[in-house]
């Protein structure tokens, strides 16, 4: 979900790997759950692009998770948003309900992912509790 950690003046001190809590990643999809509003109504991110990005998704998965599209750099239903990690960790954050759900895990496994076969079950899950 975060490609890149940024020092002060810009300079990159991580690519790609980022490691954080299952707090860290609740406060981060908060954003996505307030649509963009951060502390004290601050924006910090874009409505319309979250809502662009849910209202035009791209490419479908295969089966058995052909239901979820790919959407810059998210996964979508077109309600929902989320994102998994390496090693297990998924986000989801429906912003109509401005709900969102972490799911954190370790897999030990050769590619350290579970597959379509954990995701599916997970993300329907998910998904289920953020429509509350």
């Amino acid at each position: 979900m975060l490609s890149h950690l940024l020092r002060p003046r810009g300079r990159t001190i991580s690519l790609r790997w980022v490691s954080l809590t299952a707090r860290d990643l609740a406060r981060y999809g908060l954003l996505f759950a307030r649509k963009g509003e951060g502390i004290d109504g601050h924006l910090v991110g874009d409505a319309a692009f979250i809502e662009d990005t849910r209202r035009n998704p791209g490419p479908s998965y295969s089966t058995p998770i052909d239901w979820i599209r790919y959407s810059r750099q998210t996964a979508t239903d077109g309600t929902w948003l989320g994102h998994g990690g390496y090693g297990g960790q998924y986000i989801l954050v429906n912003p109509d309900t401005g709900t969102e759900v972490v799911y954190f895990s370790v897999l030990e496994n050769e590619s350290a992912t579970g597959g379509p076969a954990f995701i599916a079950p997970r993300v329907t899950m998910m998904a289920d509790l953020a429509e509350r």
